[in-house]
């Protein structure tokens, strides 16, 4: 019986490589007939890209809990004035980056401009301790913008705490429209 089975093994072995074997057929070789070799192909043209757009946002919902890094708060560019922070924070949200990165470019461009970073808080806390944090909020927009290099000279900045809301209700969406920094520009409007 051992005799029968060595042979059969050999059988089935030789089969199995026979047919994991890669031998093009007619089909696989008229494709590749059909691409140009490197003495037909002609010069490169270059390709004209689209410029990138903007991403589509409308599906992203606005909540309470995104609204400070919502995408549609900020566009990368001067036009986006307003700067929204999350519930009693003062750490610029990473989204608002490439906005102040724009702001802070205008700015160094133009040193006869000047803005006022005006600091606000939504309505929970006492009055002392809202107009400490808008403060801090706009500290920290200043710091981005020094650090980007733009003159301490260009920038002031105010503290309005809770006294100037953008939202009057009481929800969670009316406190996160209210929690920002407001870029205003004095001097050299962009």
């Amino acid at each position: 019986m051992r005799s029968f089975i060595n042979p059969l093994f050999a059988v089935l072995l030789a089969g199995l490589l026979a047919a994991c074997s890669s031998t093009p057929t007619e089909e696989d070789t008229s494709a590749t007939d059909t691409q140009p070799t490197d003495s037909q192909s002609s010069p490169a043209e270059p390709v004209e890209r689209p410029a990138p757009s903007k991403p589509d946002t409308s599906s992203i919902p606005v909540t309470a809990d995104n609204f400070h890094n919502h995408p549609s708060n900020y566009d990368g560019t001067t036009d986006t004035k307003v700067i929204y922070f999350a519930f009693d924070s003062n750490t610029v949200p990473a989204a608002a980056f490439e906005t102040l990165r724009a702001h802070a470019s205008y700015l160094k461009d133009n040193p006869n401009a000047k803005v006022r970073l005006e600091g606000h808080a939504d309505e929970r806390g006492t009055r002392e301790y809202n107009v400490a944090l808008s403060e801090r909020r706009s500290e920290a927009v200043q710091k981005f913008l020094r650090v980007q290099g733009v003159s301490s000279s260009q920038v002031e900045i105010v503290a309005y705490g809770e006294e100037k809301p953008a939202a009057f209700g009481h929800s969670e969406m009316d406190w996160a429209k209210n929690r920002r920094v407001v870029l205003n520009y004095t001097a050299g409007r962009p």
